[in-house]
């Protein structure tokens, strides 16, 4: 994306990427030049640049977007969880004309909130993935539109179309949502705990494990179709992301840019593509099996990076360039500092080959990787148990 020109701002030792951003001229869907609007970002490194999605949904980042969000919209419905509505509701400005709790991803439940929505609203959504994806299975099922606040960064959700639907222990994606735009305030995400933000992270870590298990689906002659310029943009994710991470752990506005475009371009390269194989392999099914045999989770995207370092330890593709941006971005991936116990990782593991095949999900290393001794003891030593 080309800037405007103007001089850099100048901010006591805080480097400024540029004083203004050119703002897009395509539709809601995303082009060469998605619709951004905002200041520069800030940045803790002289002469960092951001990461600059070239295709994506349109997007606003700056700090104060949810102050007087209410007023502006006028009559809303806003998808949230109590975490999220409490730092975000004293900013809100007019009270929603309906609040929804966002839990169950079920589509039973979500048909339901869909049904009961009043008409002649916008659906906000506010928080996490659960948020993201409630809201946009309400705006789809009710064409309304759609505005989507995250709160936290540890998962892309808002800048993808589908919800993630749970069918039993199986994730299946459905829907078809695009926000009228996603706002991406620095002063929640920037304040919020570190973990908070680093955990997101995951979403894109996972394109180094994804990457490998597309590539051996490939060579055993098994869909979805080798993607050459798919499959350079998950390199090209992964060393943006390894740039972006000291300011990710900074909690920069320019790392929190940095992390969100490049969810807001993989969000794009997901619907472009028809799939997700790219950015979704192995390390996400780790996680689902995780859920489903601990009957429990955590935060999302550390979820995603622990099955990134688990499945690169016992594939030993990346695993020490892994373990690098993790440990830059600050990212917590040790067991004892995620309150998971090494049982419930074992029980993952063995349970993993199995859940994979029986789940439908794309061929992974998961589907092949025999679990023994052995390889319970790598991973055992690659988190820190």
């Amino acid at each position: 994306m080309e800037r405007c020109a103007g001089g850099p701002l100048q901010h006591e030792k805080i480097g400024i990427v540029t004083s203004v951003w050119e703002t897009g001229k395509t539709g809601r869907d995303g082009g060469d030049r998605p619709i951004t609007r905002g200041p520069a970002p800030r940045a803790v490194r002289d002469g960092y640049t951001p990461f600059v999605a070239q295709h994506g949904f349109a997007a606003a980042y700056e700090a104060g977007l949810a102050r007087g969000l209410g007023d502006r919209l006028g009559q809303t419905l806003v998808v949230t969880q109590p975490e999220a509505w409490a730092i975000v509701e004293p900013r809100f400005g007019r009270a929603p004309a309906a609040l929804v709790s966002a839990r169950a991803l079920d589509q039973e439940t979500l048909d339901a909130l869909a049904h009961a929505a009043p008409d002649g609203v916008t659906v906000v959504g506010i928080g996490g993935g659960t948020a993201m994806d409630v809201a946009k299975w309400i705006s789809w099922r009710r064409k309304l539109p759609l505005v989507q606040l995250p709160t936290l960064a540890s998962v892309d959700a808002c800048f993808t179309r589908m919800s993630a639907l749970r069918d039993g222990e199986r994730v299946r994606y459905d829907g078809d949502a695009v926000p009228d735009e996603v706002l991406i305030d620095y002063e929640i995400l920037g304040s919020a705990p570190l973990a908070l933000l680093s955990a997101g992270i995951g979403d894109v870590l996972s394109c180094l494990t994804a990457l490998a298990d597309w590539k051996l689906a490939v060579a055993k002659g098994i869909d979805p179709a080798w993607n050459e310029e798919g499959a350079y943009a998950s390199v090209r994710y992964i060393d943006a992301l390894e740039a972006a991470a000291p300011e990710i752990a900074a909690r920069s506005e320019a790392g929190i840019r940095a992390l969100m475009e490049l969810h807001r371009e993989i969000g794009w390269r997901c619907h472009d593509l028809g799939h997700a194989r790219f950015e979704e392999g192995s390390e996400h099914f780790f996680a689902y099996c995780f859920e489903a045999v601990t009957g429990r989770t955590i935060m999302h995207g550390e979820l995603v990076v622990m099955g990134v370092l688990a499945m690169t330890a016992l594939t030993e593709i990346d695993h020490d360039r892994a373990r690098r941006i993790v440990t830059a971005a600050g990212t917590r991936w040790r067991l004892s500092d995620l309150g998971v116990t090494w049982p419930e990782v074992e029980a993952t593991l063995r349970a993993l080959p199995e859940f994979a095949r029986a789940g439908g999900y794309w061929y992974s290393h998961a589907h092949e990787r025999a679990i023994g001794e052995a390889e319970l003891a790598t991973v055992r030593r690659a988190l820190g148990a």
